[in-house]
């Protein structure tokens, strides 16, 4: 009955989860930011959409996450059983942790981290681990404002209704602290790229850092 369930919700929630996961996809594919196959882990994976359309596309995908905190209705609702749909129907690793990643330095050859760290409580304990299981990159999407500064209340508003999540941590940061956070992590950065969404109509400014991990 579980699954049955979980796969009713990821059918209802389809026509959301997979345009998002192809926008996404697109820009990673762009300007060589994820070369063609290779082992990626999708951390903060979300309902696994973006991690399974990467895996149709050939890579090797694992999905991770953290268990939903008491108010967030959008993780338990939506994403958690969608995921678990994915995963089944995919084939795919997946993964639930609330603290350390079970997996060894530098197992991954990608870790994404596709709008997640603002959604983090410690922002910099997630960072460090997903760059000690990195082997040769980790891409952060994030949202900036368009003159990049650190989104404003009406932007977290609506991210928190977006995700159905209630004690948000709005962790959301400016570009300039984005790259001090890095910096302080010794992650390099080695590109990034800027773009404007109109997310529920109105102008929503991101931003896609490729970084290399310290010492590789």
């Amino acid at each position: 009955m579980g699954a049955r369930r979980d796969a009713l919700i990821a059918a209802l929630y389809g026509p959301v989860g997979w345009p998002r996961a192809r926008r996404v996809a697109e820009r990673l594919r762009g300007h060589g930011h994820l070369p063609p196959g290779g082992s990626l882990l999708d951390l903060g994976a979300g309902t696994g959409h973006t991690g399974a359309l990467l895996a149709r596309r050939g890579w090797a995908v694992t999905l991770a996450d953290v268990p939903p905190h008491p108010g967030a209705w959008g993780q338990r609702l939506i994403a958690q059983p969608t995921a678990r749909h994915l995963a089944r129907h995919f084939g795919l690793v997946r993964v639930l942790t609330p603290g350390a990643l079970p997996f060894p330095d530098a197992h991954f050859d990608t870790v994404l981290l596709a709008f997640v760290l603002h959604h983090c409580p410690d922002p910099r304990a997630v960072l460090r681990e997903a760059a000690r299981v990195a082997r040769q990159r980790v891409l952060v999407l994030e949202d900036v404002s368009v003159d990049g500064q650190r989104p404003g209340p009406l932007a977290r508003t609506l991210d928190a209704l977006v995700n159905l999540e209630a004690g948000h941590p709005h962790a959301q940061r400016s570009h300039a602290d984005w790259l001090h956070l890095f910096d302080e992590l010794h992650l390099t950065v080695q590109a990034e790229e800027g773009w404007t969404s109109r997310e529920l109509g109105m102008p929503t400014g991101h931003t896609l850092y490729h970084l290399r991990p310290p010492g590789r």
